[in-house]
Protein backbone atom coordinates (compact mmCIF):
# COMPACT_ATOMS: atom_id res chain seq x y z
CA UNK A 1 0.00 0.00 0.00
CA UNK A 2 1.58 3.62 -0.70
CA UNK A 3 0.02 5.49 1.37
CA UNK A 4 -0.56 9.25 0.55
CA UNK A 5 0.17 12.84 2.58
CA UNK A 6 -3.49 12.73 4.78
CA UNK A 7 -2.92 8.64 5.86
CA UNK A 8 0.94 9.65 7.12
CA UNK A 9 -0.08 11.95 8.97
CA UNK A 10 -2.58 10.20 10.43
CA UNK A 11 -0.63 7.48 10.99
CA UNK A 12 1.71 9.62 12.57
CA UNK A 13 -0.34 11.31 14.87
CA UNK A 14 -1.41 9.40 18.08
CA UNK A 15 -4.01 12.61 18.82
CA UNK A 16 -5.36 12.05 15.54
CA UNK A 17 -6.16 7.85 15.88
CA UNK A 18 -7.51 8.92 19.64
CA UNK A 19 -10.00 11.42 17.58
CA UNK A 20 -11.02 8.99 15.25
CA UNK A 21 -11.47 5.95 17.84
CA UNK A 22 -13.93 8.75 19.90
CA UNK A 23 -15.81 9.29 17.17
CA UNK A 24 -16.46 5.68 16.40
CA UNK A 25 -18.48 5.43 20.04
CA UNK A 26 -19.89 8.62 19.71
CA UNK A 27 -21.75 8.29 16.52
CA UNK A 28 -22.95 5.19 17.73
CA UNK A 29 -24.21 6.38 21.37
CA UNK A 30 -25.62 9.06 18.98
CA UNK A 31 -27.99 6.62 16.62
CA UNK A 32 -28.62 4.44 19.96
CA UNK A 33 -30.26 7.72 21.22
CA UNK A 34 -32.09 8.88 18.45
CA UNK A 35 -35.78 9.66 19.26
CA UNK A 36 -36.80 7.21 16.36
CA UNK A 37 -34.85 4.11 17.61
CA UNK A 38 -35.99 5.20 21.16
CA UNK A 39 -39.52 4.95 19.97
CA UNK A 40 -39.11 1.77 18.75
CA UNK A 41 -37.90 0.25 21.45
CA UNK A 42 -40.36 1.20 23.92
CA UNK A 43 -42.78 -0.02 20.99
CA UNK A 44 -41.66 -3.36 20.81
CA UNK A 45 -40.74 -3.75 24.40
CA UNK A 46 -45.03 -2.57 24.98
CA UNK A 47 -46.18 -5.07 23.17
CA UNK A 48 -47.85 -7.63 24.98
CA UNK A 49 -48.04 -10.19 22.65
CA UNK A 50 -44.96 -9.42 20.12
CA UNK A 51 -46.39 -11.61 16.92
CA UNK A 52 -44.32 -11.05 13.74
CA UNK A 53 -47.77 -8.48 12.58
CA UNK A 54 -46.79 -6.51 15.77
CA UNK A 55 -43.70 -6.46 15.57
CA UNK A 56 -43.61 -5.46 11.65
CA UNK A 57 -46.11 -2.77 12.34
CA UNK A 58 -43.69 -0.99 14.97
CA UNK A 59 -40.83 -1.08 12.47
CA UNK A 60 -43.01 0.38 9.67
CA UNK A 61 -44.20 2.91 11.82
CA UNK A 62 -40.05 3.54 12.21
CA UNK A 63 -39.55 3.13 8.74
CA UNK A 64 -42.24 6.35 8.07
CA UNK A 65 -40.70 8.37 9.99
CA UNK A 66 -38.57 9.75 7.32
CA UNK A 67 -36.89 12.80 9.30
CA UNK A 68 -35.78 10.47 11.84
CA UNK A 69 -34.57 8.21 9.26
CA UNK A 70 -32.76 11.00 8.20
CA UNK A 71 -31.06 11.80 11.54
CA UNK A 72 -29.68 7.92 11.28
CA UNK A 73 -28.04 9.32 7.33
CA UNK A 74 -26.98 12.47 8.99
CA UNK A 75 -24.88 10.94 12.07
CA UNK A 76 -23.05 8.73 9.67
CA UNK A 77 -22.64 11.76 6.78
CA UNK A 78 -21.21 14.05 8.83
CA UNK A 79 -18.94 12.01 10.53
CA UNK A 80 -17.48 10.24 7.44
CA UNK A 81 -17.00 14.20 6.26
CA UNK A 82 -15.41 15.24 9.24
CA UNK A 83 -12.94 12.52 9.33
CA UNK A 84 -11.86 10.39 6.37
CA UNK A 85 -10.22 7.46 8.74
CA UNK A 86 -14.12 7.32 10.60
CA UNK A 87 -15.74 4.01 10.56
CA UNK A 88 -18.92 3.75 12.64
CA UNK A 89 -18.98 1.36 15.69
CA UNK A 90 -21.88 -0.18 14.71
CA UNK A 91 -21.62 -4.20 13.36
CA UNK A 92 -20.99 -4.28 9.83
CA UNK A 93 -23.37 -7.02 7.96
CA UNK A 94 -21.98 -8.25 4.50
CA UNK A 95 -22.31 -11.17 2.07
CA UNK A 96 -21.17 -11.14 -1.67
CA UNK A 97 -24.46 -9.37 -2.53
CA UNK A 98 -24.78 -6.48 0.04
CA UNK A 99 -22.97 -4.41 2.62
CA UNK A 100 -24.44 -2.82 5.98
CA UNK A 101 -24.90 -1.27 9.24
CA UNK A 102 -26.65 -2.97 12.23
CA UNK A 103 -28.42 -0.05 13.83
CA UNK A 104 -31.35 -1.84 15.92
CA UNK A 105 -30.50 -5.31 17.57
CA UNK A 106 -32.88 -7.29 20.16
CA UNK A 107 -33.47 -10.45 20.03
CA UNK A 108 -37.11 -10.03 18.16
CA UNK A 109 -36.23 -7.47 15.64
CA UNK A 110 -33.08 -6.55 14.08
CA UNK A 111 -32.76 -3.13 11.75
CA UNK A 112 -30.39 -3.02 9.00
CA UNK A 113 -29.18 -0.04 6.01
CA UNK A 114 -27.37 -1.87 3.61
CA UNK A 115 -26.19 -1.20 0.24
CA UNK A 116 -26.50 -3.32 -3.04
CA UNK A 117 -24.11 -2.46 -5.78
CA UNK A 118 -25.33 -3.45 -9.59
CA UNK A 119 -22.16 -5.63 -9.64
CA UNK A 120 -23.76 -7.80 -6.56
CA UNK A 121 -26.20 -9.36 -8.44
CA UNK A 122 -24.31 -11.00 -10.56
CA UNK A 123 -23.30 -12.97 -7.44
CA UNK A 124 -26.38 -14.16 -6.34
CA UNK A 125 -26.47 -17.36 -3.88
CA UNK A 126 -25.66 -20.68 -5.83
CA UNK A 127 -28.24 -23.94 -5.20
CA UNK A 128 -26.37 -26.64 -4.22
CA UNK A 129 -26.37 -28.54 -7.88
CA UNK A 130 -24.48 -25.11 -9.13
CA UNK A 131 -27.70 -23.81 -10.48
CA UNK A 132 -28.90 -20.16 -9.17
CA UNK A 133 -31.77 -20.62 -6.52
CA UNK A 134 -34.84 -18.74 -5.12
CA UNK A 135 -34.26 -18.72 -1.36
CA UNK A 136 -37.33 -18.66 0.91
CA UNK A 137 -35.28 -17.28 4.13
CA UNK A 138 -38.11 -18.37 6.68
CA UNK A 139 -38.19 -14.93 8.41
CA UNK A 140 -40.60 -11.91 7.67
CA UNK A 141 -38.81 -8.78 6.61
CA UNK A 142 -40.37 -5.00 5.96
CA UNK A 143 -37.87 -3.37 3.08
CA UNK A 144 -37.85 0.56 2.73
CA UNK A 145 -36.12 1.60 -0.05
CA UNK A 146 -34.01 4.60 0.05
CA UNK A 147 -32.70 4.47 -3.38
CA UNK A 148 -34.03 1.44 -5.21
CA UNK A 149 -31.86 1.86 -8.44
CA UNK A 150 -34.06 1.37 -11.02
CA UNK A 151 -34.45 -2.31 -9.76
CA UNK A 152 -36.80 -4.64 -11.29
CA UNK A 153 -37.79 -7.49 -9.02
CA UNK A 154 -39.70 -10.75 -9.38
CA UNK A 155 -42.18 -11.82 -7.08
CA UNK A 156 -42.33 -15.59 -6.34
CA UNK A 157 -44.51 -17.55 -3.96
CA UNK A 158 -43.87 -21.53 -2.26
CA UNK A 159 -46.02 -23.41 0.22
CA UNK A 160 -45.30 -22.33 3.56
CA UNK A 161 -42.90 -23.76 5.43
CA UNK A 162 -44.11 -25.07 8.39
CA UNK A 163 -42.55 -27.40 11.27
CA UNK A 164 -42.76 -30.70 9.46
CA UNK A 165 -42.00 -29.44 6.56
CA UNK A 166 -40.52 -32.30 4.07
CA UNK A 167 -38.93 -32.82 0.67
CA UNK A 168 -41.92 -34.65 -0.42
CA UNK A 169 -44.59 -31.78 0.63
CA UNK A 170 -42.09 -28.81 -0.83
CA UNK A 171 -43.81 -28.72 -4.06
CA UNK A 172 -42.85 -25.98 -6.33
CA UNK A 173 -42.54 -22.00 -6.41
CA UNK A 174 -43.93 -20.39 -8.66
CA UNK A 175 -43.72 -16.72 -10.22
CA UNK A 176 -46.40 -14.48 -9.12
CA UNK A 177 -45.47 -10.97 -10.87
CA UNK A 178 -42.20 -9.03 -12.26
CA UNK A 179 -41.88 -5.04 -12.00
CA UNK A 180 -39.81 -2.04 -11.29
CA UNK A 181 -39.54 -0.99 -7.40
CA UNK A 182 -39.93 2.58 -6.84
CA UNK A 183 -37.79 5.21 -4.57
CA UNK A 184 -39.17 5.12 -1.16
CA UNK A 185 -41.41 2.04 -1.61
CA UNK A 186 -42.14 -0.14 1.67
CA UNK A 187 -42.44 -4.41 0.91
CA UNK A 188 -43.72 -6.53 3.54
CA UNK A 189 -42.38 -10.33 2.63
CA UNK A 190 -43.11 -13.26 4.52
CA UNK A 191 -40.25 -15.73 3.97
CA UNK A 192 -41.89 -18.36 4.93
CA UNK A 193 -43.96 -18.49 1.34
CA UNK A 194 -42.86 -15.31 -0.06
CA UNK A 195 -39.44 -14.45 -1.52
CA UNK A 196 -38.15 -11.93 -4.37
CA UNK A 197 -35.27 -12.30 -6.82
CA UNK A 198 -33.87 -8.62 -7.87
CA UNK A 199 -33.53 -9.39 -11.86
CA UNK A 200 -31.46 -5.85 -12.85
CA UNK A 201 -30.50 -3.12 -10.89
CA UNK A 202 -28.74 -0.03 -13.09
CA UNK A 203 -27.22 2.08 -9.51
CA UNK A 204 -27.03 1.13 -6.12
CA UNK A 205 -29.86 -0.20 -4.01
CA UNK A 206 -30.12 1.70 -0.35
CA UNK A 207 -32.52 0.59 1.77
CA UNK A 208 -33.73 -0.53 5.53
CA UNK A 209 -34.66 -3.73 6.28
CA UNK A 210 -35.95 -4.83 9.62
CA UNK A 211 -36.47 -8.41 10.24
CA UNK A 212 -38.18 -9.89 13.25
CA UNK A 213 -37.37 -13.99 14.52
CA UNK A 214 -41.26 -13.64 15.92
CA UNK A 215 -42.82 -16.54 14.24
CA UNK A 216 -39.88 -17.76 11.93
CA UNK A 217 -40.09 -21.57 10.17
CA UNK A 218 -37.26 -23.72 10.95
CA UNK A 219 -35.86 -23.52 7.87
CA UNK A 220 -34.46 -21.57 4.83
CA UNK A 221 -35.88 -23.31 1.98
CA UNK A 222 -34.06 -23.18 -1.88
CA UNK A 223 -35.97 -23.77 -5.10
CA UNK A 224 -33.85 -24.29 -8.60
CA UNK A 225 -34.55 -21.51 -10.78
CA UNK A 226 -35.24 -23.91 -13.74
CA UNK A 227 -37.19 -26.77 -12.58
CA UNK A 228 -38.71 -24.71 -9.71
CA UNK A 229 -38.79 -27.69 -7.64
CA UNK A 230 -37.11 -27.94 -3.70
CA UNK A 231 -33.09 -28.13 -4.20
CA UNK A 232 -32.22 -27.72 -0.31
CA UNK A 233 -32.82 -26.78 3.18
CA UNK A 234 -30.40 -25.06 5.70
CA UNK A 235 -31.49 -24.00 9.25
CA UNK A 236 -32.29 -21.16 10.58
CA UNK A 237 -31.98 -21.46 14.10
CA UNK A 238 -28.59 -20.23 15.42
CA UNK A 239 -28.77 -22.84 18.60
CA UNK A 240 -29.74 -25.89 16.61
CA UNK A 241 -26.57 -25.05 14.28
CA UNK A 242 -23.95 -24.35 16.72
CA UNK A 243 -25.36 -27.81 18.49
CA UNK A 244 -24.80 -29.52 15.14
CA UNK A 245 -21.12 -28.45 14.80
CA UNK A 246 -20.13 -29.12 18.59
CA UNK A 247 -21.78 -32.36 17.90
CA UNK A 248 -19.71 -33.09 15.03
CA UNK A 249 -16.68 -31.91 17.17
CA UNK A 250 -17.33 -34.11 20.03
CA UNK A 251 -17.66 -37.68 17.71
CA UNK A 252 -14.34 -36.36 15.94
CA UNK A 253 -12.53 -35.97 19.25
CA UNK A 254 -13.94 -39.52 20.05
CA UNK A 255 -15.40 -38.23 23.03
CA UNK A 256 -17.30 -41.24 24.96
CA UNK A 257 -18.21 -39.34 27.67
CA UNK A 258 -20.49 -37.22 25.30
CA UNK A 259 -22.39 -40.02 24.83
CA UNK A 260 -25.11 -39.22 27.25
CA UNK A 261 -25.40 -35.97 25.88
CA UNK A 262 -25.85 -37.25 22.10
CA UNK A 263 -28.95 -39.25 23.88
CA UNK A 264 -30.23 -36.26 25.46
CA UNK A 265 -30.00 -34.18 22.02
CA UNK A 266 -31.96 -36.83 20.39
CA UNK A 267 -35.29 -34.99 21.83
CA UNK A 268 -34.21 -31.63 20.01
CA UNK A 269 -36.97 -29.84 18.88
CA UNK A 270 -36.24 -29.56 15.29
CA UNK A 271 -36.32 -32.81 13.34
CA UNK A 272 -32.97 -31.89 12.09
CA UNK A 273 -31.18 -31.30 14.95
CA UNK A 274 -32.66 -34.82 16.10
CA UNK A 275 -31.17 -36.47 13.29
CA UNK A 276 -27.69 -35.10 13.10
CA UNK A 277 -28.03 -36.02 17.23
CA UNK A 278 -28.60 -39.37 16.02
CA UNK A 279 -25.88 -39.58 13.01
CA UNK A 280 -23.21 -38.26 15.65
CA UNK A 281 -24.12 -41.07 18.16
CA UNK A 282 -24.12 -43.60 15.64
CA UNK A 283 -20.44 -42.66 14.38
CA UNK A 284 -19.45 -42.84 18.05
CA UNK A 285 -20.76 -45.37 20.05
CA UNK A 286 -23.61 -47.86 17.33
CA UNK A 287 -23.97 -49.88 20.41
CA UNK A 288 -25.51 -47.60 22.58
CA UNK A 289 -27.32 -45.66 19.46
CA UNK A 290 -29.67 -49.18 18.72
CA UNK A 291 -32.16 -48.90 20.82
CA UNK A 292 -32.86 -44.96 20.16
CA UNK A 293 -32.45 -45.52 16.60
CA UNK A 294 -34.77 -48.51 17.01
CA UNK A 295 -37.22 -45.80 18.92
CA UNK A 296 -36.90 -43.13 16.55
CA UNK A 297 -37.55 -45.52 13.26
CA UNK A 298 -41.01 -46.10 14.94
CA UNK A 299 -42.21 -43.01 16.85
CA UNK A 300 -40.53 -39.66 15.75
CA UNK A 301 -43.17 -37.27 14.74
CA UNK A 302 -41.24 -36.34 11.52
CA UNK A 303 -41.91 -38.80 8.72
CA UNK A 304 -38.56 -38.25 7.25
CA UNK A 305 -36.64 -38.73 10.52
CA UNK A 306 -38.71 -42.24 10.85
CA UNK A 307 -37.77 -42.90 7.15
CA UNK A 308 -34.04 -41.99 7.31
CA UNK A 309 -33.89 -44.15 10.71
CA UNK A 310 -35.51 -47.61 9.28
CA UNK A 311 -33.32 -47.30 6.33
CA UNK A 312 -30.06 -47.12 8.56
CA UNK A 313 -31.78 -49.82 10.65
CA UNK A 314 -32.25 -51.96 7.36
CA UNK A 315 -28.64 -50.99 6.09
CA UNK A 316 -26.57 -51.48 9.52
CA UNK A 317 -28.45 -53.29 11.86
CA UNK A 318 -30.31 -56.44 9.48
CA UNK A 319 -32.55 -58.67 11.47
CA UNK A 320 -31.14 -62.02 12.04
CA UNK A 321 -32.00 -64.56 9.06
CA UNK A 322 -35.02 -66.69 9.98
CA UNK A 323 -33.93 -70.48 10.90
CA UNK A 324 -36.61 -71.88 8.99
CA UNK A 325 -35.79 -70.03 5.68
CA UNK A 326 -33.23 -71.58 3.04
CA UNK A 327 -29.80 -70.45 3.61
CA UNK A 328 -29.21 -68.43 0.19
CA UNK A 329 -26.58 -69.79 -1.74
CA UNK A 330 -23.11 -67.73 -1.88
CA UNK A 331 -20.56 -67.80 -4.67
CA UNK A 332 -17.09 -68.00 -2.12
CA UNK A 333 -14.03 -66.46 -3.75
CA UNK A 334 -10.52 -68.29 -2.95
Amino acid sequence: MIARKELKRWLASADAQDATAGRFGAVAGRITALPLLQRLRDGIGGLAEPDAAAVLACARRAMADEAGMAQIMACLIEAAAADPFFRPALRNVATDIHSGLLLFDTPILTLFLSVMPPEGLAAKRLGRDGRRSIVFPGEQSLYKFIRSGGATFSFWEAPQIEAGFTAASSGRCRLVERRRIEDGEVLQIDGRRQSFVIDHASADLVYFQAVTSAGRAPLTVEYDDISLEFSGASSTDEVSSRTQMMLALLRTLDRQDAVPLMIDMLAQGHFYARWHAMRELLALDAEAALPHLSAMAKGDPHPEVRAAAQATLAACFPPPPSTNAAAPSVLEMH
